[in-house]
């Protein structure tokens, strides 16, 4: 496959096994492991079965250890992306890759894009339609975000609904008959300059996090 201009092109050696970036394997024969322990231990009473296998089952290689011969333990990762896992998160990093860089990164990191089911483009493309489609959407600056609650001469404010909910039955609890208002920042900033101004014995409380505590 050819990779596309702008891209490092990754070529593989040909002698001796290839191991996918992030897998696990034995350091002492290079073969992959398992996150498995094996399945057969000889040493089950006298020392721990160890964490990993080699793919047939068996113990890692055998290494010194403090009380004789021990199973190597693993070395890289424990687990790796599958590949549409892969193309998401390699989505999130570059979105202006095409299917073709998209591919051109699989095929690099060593994923084998003939196991995929139909055309690795086609597919490819799908899942890229797919992770646009459910990405959540940034939330607009001037978002609804400030909650305000006032009864009686108190009013509070709170960066969420089930907090102002809360305080709502407090004051409906006192007979404060309290309203509720959702409110973006900017018109709570101009909601507080005019009680400040204009009813200065009211006593507003902000009570989200990161604000001046108390009342104001």
């Amino acid at each position: 496959m050819t990779t596309p201009d702008g891209h490092p092109d990754h070529d593989h050696a040909t002698d001796g096994p290839t191991h996918a970036p992030g897998s696990l394997r034995c350091p002492e024969c290079g073969e992959p492991a398992r996150p498995v322990p094996p399945r057969d231990w000889s040493l089950h009473g006298f020392a721990s079965r160890p964490v990993a296998s080699h793919p047939d089952g068996t113990s890692l290689c055998p290494v010194p250890g403090p009380n004789g011969s021990q199973p190597a333990e693993p070395i890289g990762s424990p687990a790796r992306l599958i590949m549409w896992q892969g193309v998401r998160q390699s989505w999130l990093i570059h979105p202006d890759w095409t299917v073709a860089d998209h591919l051109a990164w699989l095929v690099g990191e060593g994923y084998d894009t003939d196991d995929m089911t139909g055309d690795p483009a086609e597919v490819v493309g799908r899942w890229l339609t797919e992770h646009r489609r459910t990405a959540p959407v940034p939330r607009p600056a001037n978002a609804l975000r400030v909650y305000m609650v006032a009864g009686g001469d108190m009013v509070a404010v709170f960066d969420s609904a089930e907090a102002a909910d809360i305080m709502a039955v407090t004051m409906s609890a006192a007979n404060l008959e309290p309203v509720t208002l959702p409110l973006t920042e900017a018109q709570w900033e101009k909601a507080h300059a005019v009680l400040r101004s204009q009813l200065p014995h009211i006593t507003v409380t902000d009570a989200r996090p990161g604000r001046a505590a108390g009342a104001s």
